[in-house]
């Protein structure tokens, strides 16, 4: 049985320095999932928001690179498996390891999708695929 969090190939940069990283689809349903989102994590990453707290800045995403604000710091990712056209504010929350990226109902659609194709079905009620 999957755990809901799938591993993504991704690069991370932090004020244009690439750091080591970890980035995962976690899915709705899985590991206290209540929606589906992108989880970050790393050394580097982790202090950037503390646990709980949260910032709604401007995302840039368009292909499969991001790029966003968090206080005073830059965040650009590029992820080869996930391809999004946003330009908006996304809900960004701190977490013990690191960052969440919280969609909106399109973007969580996408996203629920290519869970389904990586054999990830989104559990509970309401999934939005």
């Amino acid at each position: 049985m999957p755990d809901g969090k799938i591993p993504l190939q991704a690069e991370v940069y932090l004020d244009g320095e690439k750091v080591e990283a970890r980035v995962f689809l976690h899915v709705k349903g899985y590991k206290r999932a209540r929606v589906t989102h992108i989880d970050v994590e790393g050394d580097k990453i982790k202090g950037l928001l503390r646990p709980r707290h949260s910032v709604y800045p401007l995302v840039e995403w368009k292909g499969n690179e991001v790029t966003f604000p968090i206080n005073e710091h830059k965040i650009r990712m590029i992820i080869p498996e996930i391809t999004l056209n946003f330009n908006g504010n996304l809900y960004v929350g701190g977490k013990g390891k690191g960052i969440f990226l919280g969609f909106h109902r399109n973007e969580i659609r996408q996203l629920e999708e290519i869970a389904k194709q990586k054999g990830v079905e989104p559990s509970g009620r309401g999934s939005k695929a």
